[in-house]
């Protein structure tokens, strides 16, 4: 039996996110549990450059077929988070022949992620030991199903480590000027400011692994994210189903930075930093595979 002919590796970024807001202080930690809910999974024929607000359409992704659709949530800071991913899909679907080139992904825009361990700043003594910490309504200015499109939590650090809810807030393309979310600077989000912003990505040259990426903004009403990415290699639909290997990596897949009431994204000036923590990019690498059976030629009489 022969095995095993490398089809096809993607590299995965799920968040290309930053910050317009002038940064004093930001670090990135390990991620303990990087919780994901998968949408949808879709191979396309091709791609067409669009506007990244249109990155979900059909003229984005040429002849979409769904491998998989429905939540599932997946922690890929687990050991087990590449078969669990890997059975989301299901290649029996696709029709024999038929050659793709483009993957679009669609995600929840929620992430919940625990810090494998206490991340500093850089910045003040008041952020060197934070931590992420449970999610909890009263640390929205009104409620986390309200604001967590619209606001930035803060935490104080030494906080007992747990699971946070972590989302994709309200954001730009990186060549525009508005602001769009709110950030606070305590506990309870009663000191905040209402203008800060968010930058998303415009076009492929700013992405790490992804062609496109849909802008969240605030008009949007939806949950979903949407991510396209270019296979290294077509794809052709044969007989024999291919095998789906996928392995993910969360080092420093965890962002945290600075922020307080004083001095805003600068060094505080008052000894009331806070840690306001954002998802990194965790990277996924997915490869396809044939298993081809050899066939005996030879037979003793």
């Amino acid at each position: 039996m022969k095995n095993i002919f490398k089809f096809l590796m993607i590299s995965l970024s799920f968040l290309i996110l930053n910050f317009e807001t002038v940064q004093a202080a930001t670090a990135t930690g390990n991620a303990d549990v990087y919780k994901v809910t998968m949408r949808k999974i879709e191979l396309c024929t091709g791609y067409t450059v669009v506007d990244f607000d249109n990155v979900h359409t059909a003229d984005a992704c040429h002849n979409a077929v769904v491998l998989g659709s429905g939540d599932k949530v997946v922690d890929i800071a687990s050991v087990n988070a590449g078969s669990a991913a890997a059975s989301y899909g299901d290649s029996a679907l696709l029709p024999l022949g038929e050659t793709y080139t483009h993957l679009r992904v669609t995600i929840d825009r929620k992430f919940t992620i625990k810090s494998e361990s206490a991340i500093d700043t850089g910045g003040s003594d008041d952020t060197d030991n934070c931590s992420t910490i449970a999610t909890a309504d009263s640390q929205y200015q009104n409620d986390e199903a309200t604001d967590k499109y619209t606001h930035k939590v803060s935490v104080a650090e030494g906080g007992t480590n747990a699971e946070m809810n972590l989302y994709m807030t309200n954001g730009r393309q990186s060549d525009e000027s508005t602001a769009n979310y709110t950030q606070c600077f305590n506990a309870n989000c009663s000191q905040k400011n209402t203008s800060w912003s968010w930058n998303y990505a415009k076009d492929a040259s700013e992405l790490t692994s992804a062609i496109a990426m849909r802008t969240m903004r605030s008009s949007l009403s939806t949950d979903d994210v949407q991510f396209i990415y270019k296979l290294t290699s077509p794809y052709t639909v044969a007989l024999i189903a291919p095998t789906i290997d996928i392995s993910f990596g969360t080092r420093n897949a965890l962002g945290v930075q600075e922020v307080s009431n004083s001095q805003g994204s600068g060094t505080p000036s008052a000894n009331d930093g806070m840690c306001s923590f954002y998802p990194e990019e965790p990277i996924v690498t997915i490869t396809v595979s044939y298993t081809h059976l050899t066939l005996p030629t030879n037979r003793e009489v």
